[in-house]
């Protein structure tokens, strides 16, 4: 069969789709344009306004610029691959690089997530120990840490050390090389990476959520602790985000596990699909959640970044500033 390239012995599905290409490639724009603008607004809203001298802030910054990257860098990327529609024209090396890059970025954000849990279980269970991790060297620690530990996962596949990325025609994506290889990073990748990770930030917001529960049941001191009321909405807000990621994520990762070969191409695109578009809607739960970020998201647009919606603080119960 001719491929829509002009290339001979295309025996994908897509090789007659040639609309469906076209409306995947301006679906992948889209939310490359959403999805890099609404992080990156995210971004400059923090740096521009004192949502940068609160703890919490400074992560979903770090969070929000890894989306940003995301968005950007393999949106686009993927937008080109369903315009060339030939496997033919995307280098090995390419593909290993693309990757890597990918993965990568998914790991930081789900390493952000875990942080971002961690101290909010902390700022509510274990205050004395959330105080110390907010100096500002355990944070640029964490930080670093937060960009560095997906590298040990990713770096290995993309030179082909340990596992490798190669190029799927089934799905028009470079992912994990299911073909002829060792597939223990897969397997360590998606358990260190993704279902540890799940089950700590569960424990997490279990267990705010049970703090929160045991205080409800104290009305009098309940009323009089607005600022715990404040740490709560907070980690709500980051419960949000996460809940968001783990369901766009998740089916992605179950159609990865339980379909290597890719004998269900339609399946892997539209978990892949929800995936990106969980990427683009971060920014939207700040909008709705949280007025501090609708203060410096309205300031930022009106150009007035000189007066900010919170001020720095010692850090009380609640994390306001947190």
């Amino acid at each position: 069969m001719m491929n829509m390239s002009g290339n001979a012995s295309c025996d994908e599905w897509w090789c007659d789709q040639r609309e469906t290409l076209v409306v995947l490639e301006v679906v992948v724009i889209l939310l490359c344009a959403i999805g890099s603008f609404g992080n990156l607004i995210t971004v400059l809203a923090i740096c521009s306004s004192s949502l940068r001298n609160n703890i919490n802030c400074v992560l979903i910054g770090s969070l929000s610029f890894a989306g940003f990257l995301y968005c950007l860098l393999i949106l686009s990327l993927q937008a080109v691959v369903f315009h060339l529609q030939d496997p033919h024209l995307i280098p090995p090396d390419f593909c290993s690089a693309a990757g890597g890059i990918r993965y990568t970025l998914v790991g930081v954000i789900m390493v952000h997530l875990s942080v971002i849990a961690l101290y909010r279980y902390l700022n509510i269970v274990h205050l004395g120990q959330y105080k110390k991790a907010s100096n500002t060297r355990p944070l640029i620690l964490t930080l670093i840490f937060s960009w560095v530990l997906p590298l040990m996962f990713t770096v290995p596949p993309s030179f082909g050390i340990w596992g490798s990325f190669r190029f799927q025609p089934a799905v028009l994506a470079c992912t994990f090389n299911n073909f002829n290889v060792d597939h223990s990073n897969r397997i360590v990748t998606v358990t260190l990476g993704f279902i540890v990770p799940c089950i700590f930030i569960v424990f997490c917001y279990a267990r705010i959520g049970c703090v929160a529960y045991g205080s409800s049941k104290r009305v009098g001191q309940w009323k009089g602790t607005s600022a715990m009321t404040k740490a709560l909405r907070l980690s709500a807000m980051m419960m949000c985000i996460f809940a968001i990621f783990f369901f766009g994520t998740f089916p992605y990762f179950i159609m990865n596990v339980y379909d290597r070969s890719f004998s269900k191409p339609v399946h892997h695109l539209w978990t892949t699909m929800l995936g990106w578009l969980s990427y683009c809607l971060n920014p939207v739960v700040y909008t709705v959640m949280d007025n501090n970020f609708r203060t410096a998201y309205r300031r930022l647009i009106m150009g007035d970044c000189e007066k900010s919606p919170l001020h720095r603080g010692p850090t009380t119960s609640s994390g306001t500033p947190v």
